[in-house]
């Protein structure tokens, strides 16, 4: 028999599911944690890694597909930063231009998206192909300045008080590894990991980024 105690806990936890889950980042991140363990699961399951691995395709296909609707919060969170500049209410220039350039990349990736993704489904003449090694490029960028400003942040306010900002470092750093792997180009380690490292750095960022929504 579960006690009243257990019970009370699982409620809980199914309700605080259902909130992170009622979020577009909640879900977002639920969606890539299960995109990536399934790419990950495929390189052990010989016999159906076919299927698994084209399930995680459609499961970032569907992510994909979600982030269409981020256009207009990205430009108001553009528009925030200029408001913020303009008053002067910066703080530390450090952490105020490389946040300001995360959003600022994210917001062009979201369009060079767009056009890759329409181009994909042949309704714009576009090469997708060279619109998605873009979008690469960008998002590598947004990791390069994300992960500066993390590391701003806990020089400013010291490690002892920086456990979810070490923990935001961690997953935009695995992300950055993973993500280095897919340039075209043989540089560091693109290229160099398997399928199976790659997998588990992005599953790990996502589990961060999922964990902090929690």
């Amino acid at each position: 028999m579960v006690n009243s105690t257990t019970l009370a806990h699982l409620n809980t936890n199914i309700d605080h599911l259902s909130t992170v889950l009622s979020s577009y980042a909640g879900r977002d991140k639920a969606i890539r944690s299960l995109a990536f363990y399934l790419q990950l699961r495929s390189t052990t399951s010989s016999e159906s890694s076919k299927e698994i691995l084209a399930l995680a395709k459609q499961l970032s296909a569907a992510r994909l597909v979600s982030r269409q609707f981020n256009h207009p919060s990205m430009l108001k969170s553009c528009r925030q930063i200029w408001q913020a500049f303009d008053s002067g209410r910066i703080g530390d220039p450090l952490e105020f231009f490389t946040g300001a350039a995360v959003t600022g990349i994210y917001t062009v990736y979201g369009v060079v998206e767009l056009l890759a993704w329409l181009s994909d489904a042949k309704l714009l003449g576009f090469e997708s192909a060279r619109l998605y090694k873009w979008c690469l490029y960008l998002w590598l960028s947004a990791l390069i300045n994300g992960i500066i400003r993390q590391i701003r942040i806990i020089y400013r306010k010291g490690i002892e008080k920086s456990q979810e900002d070490v923990l935001t470092l961690i997953g935009l750093s695995s992300d950055f590894i993973s993500g280095l792997n897919g340039l075209p180009h043989k540089f560091l380690w693109a290229g160099k990991l398997s399928m199976r490292q790659s997998a588990t750095f992005s599953l790990l960022a996502s589990i961060i980024g999922f964990h902090k929504l929690w």
